[in-house]
């Protein structure tokens, strides 16, 4: 399943599955998770990553998608960033061909209007 994170899209295989393995990453019972719960999770791990001045390497991507759709069952998430802070998601459900072709545009280097895009997408 594509799933686009900010302007970040990656496929994840089997996501209940990848939470089941990665569990230690996320430090507790992620099963346990009400979707809520698991949205701030994901903030703040977004969060901790913005105040490094990093962005989330592959893995986090990966792991944060896999938490995501397997707890609210969306295909997109748009964390904003205001004033240093990273706000709570956007979430939607996108129709496979926009996520590829939006995969399609960041491998060939053509780059995405995330802004534009996700404006569209409310």
């Amino acid at each position: 399943m594509l799933f686009l994170l900010n302007d970040i899209v990656t496929e994840i295989e089997a996501p209940e599955m990848r939470l089941l393995m990665r569990e230690a990453v996320f430090g507790g019972d992620v099963q346990a998770l009400r979707p809520r719960e698991a949205m701030e999770l994901a903030r703040g791990r977004l969060q901790a990553v913005h105040d490094r001045g990093q962005v989330p390497d592959r893995a986090m991507v990966d792991d944060l998608a896999a938490l995501i759709i397997a707890k609210t069952g969306a295909n997109a998430a748009l964390f904003p960033v205001h004033e240093g802070r990273v706000a709570e998601a956007r979430l939607t459900i996108l129709p496979e061909a926009i996520l590829d072709a939006v995969r399609t545009r960041l491998a060939e280097g053509r780059g995405a209007d995330a802004s534009a895009f996700w404006t569209r997408a409310a």
